[in-house]
């Protein structure tokens, strides 16, 4: 199992370039950006779960003029830079960690670029979504997006074919598990990145007692939206399941 000091300890040693690093992926940043901004109004209380540096919380921020936000980013560097550029407060927890916070209930929360994919056990993510389900209340909107380990546009339709018949025969988490090596610098990082399917991140949504109000793909590359669950990285609208 990756450890998570390696994965903290990169975001660490990424976070004065990391508004570098995600200018490179700025049209599915912006896309997303603005199907959250569709869905928040100026009176919110936000939350913002895996923050990084704060520049998309502080974007969304004030566009809609938002006067109640919190951020949750556990890199102690991260969390540095985003307490400069959003005006919030800003914990350092994992997100399993929210539902012993005494931070109240939010209107929306969002948990933007893959935050789920590093969490380093389907235990852990399940308990994260219940601690995020915790502080959401009971009329509120939790807005998420993971990569897809089924999105044809990035890994072609036949390699996806594959997956989709593999993994509806005999499905295994383990095939989205991603590791490799992360330069950052002069300096080498373990990294580790988790692929869902739709059926699987759905599922763990069900063990949360989250329902799906929707589900989009966006275009990883050119920030398209589409329906099919094929074309993109995995974009969510969720509620609370009905009782």
């Amino acid at each position: 199992m990756p450890k998570i000091s390696d994965t903290m300890e990169a975001y660490d040693a990424i976070a004065p370039v990391y508004e570098d690093y995600s200018n490179a992926k700025l049209p599915y940043l912006d896309a997303v950006d603005e199907l959250v901004i569709n869905e928040i109004s100026s009176d919110a209380r936000v939350l913002d779960v895996g923050a990084g540096d704060g520049r998309r919380l502080s974007k969304i921020q004030k566009s809609m003029s938002l006067t109640e936000c919190v951020a949750v980013e556990p890199s102690s560097e991260m969390a540095k830079i985003c307490r400069a550029a959003a005006n919030c407060k800003v914990l350092e927890v994992f997100a399993e960690e929210l539902a012993e916070q005494d931070i109240g209930t939010f209107d929306v929360i969002t948990a933007l670029w893959n935050v789920f994919g590093h969490i380093n056990s389907k235990e852990k993510r399940v308990l994260a979504l219940r601690a995020i389900a915790s502080k959401l209340k009971p009329d509120g909107l939790f807005i998420m997006d993971v990569n897809n380990r089924h999105n044809a546009v990035a890994y072609g339709s036949m390699k996806v074919f594959g997956r989709v018949i593999l993994d509806g025969i005999a499905f295994d988490e383990k095939r989205g598990d991603a590791h490799y090596e992360w330069k950052i610098g002069d300096r080498t990082f373990p990294g580790f990145g988790h692929l869902f399917t739709p059926q699987e991140i759905e599922d763990l949504f069900i063990q949360a007692d989250l329902m799906v109000v929707e589900r989009l793909s966006i275009n990883y590359e050119n920030g398209g939206v589409s329906k099919s669950p094929y074309k993109g990285q995995l974009f969510y609208k969720l509620k609370h399941k009905k009782k």
